[in-house]
């Protein structure tokens, strides 16, 4: 398990990927669509920028799945029992 200041560094360095991938998408669909909207899109001008996606996504499941449930939300058990303290 990592200790908590490296996974909140490896948080903030998602984090800025993330924006980085962001624009890089808008920057990638701008090229690939030369900047015209007149015709449809092709399938490979919509992979160029769905792979960024994917990959982000893919991305974002191997860095927070770093992180205990406790980090990332009540653990399943904790709010089960809470839910059933509430109802009685």
């Amino acid at each position: 398990m990592m200790s908590r200041t490296n996974l909140d560094s490896l948080d903030e360095a998602y984090k800025a990927i993330l924006i980085v991938g962001f624009i890089l998408m808008l920057v990638v669909a701008a090229a690939v669509t030369n900047d015209t909207a007149t015709k449809p899109l092709t399938g490979s001008q919509v992979a160029a920028v769905g792979f960024i996606a994917v990959f982000l996504l893919f991305l974002g499941a191997l860095v927070y799945n770093q992180f205990p449930d406790s980090i990332l939300g009540k653990p399943k058990k904790e709010s089960q029992k809470s839910e059933v303290k509430e109802k009685s």
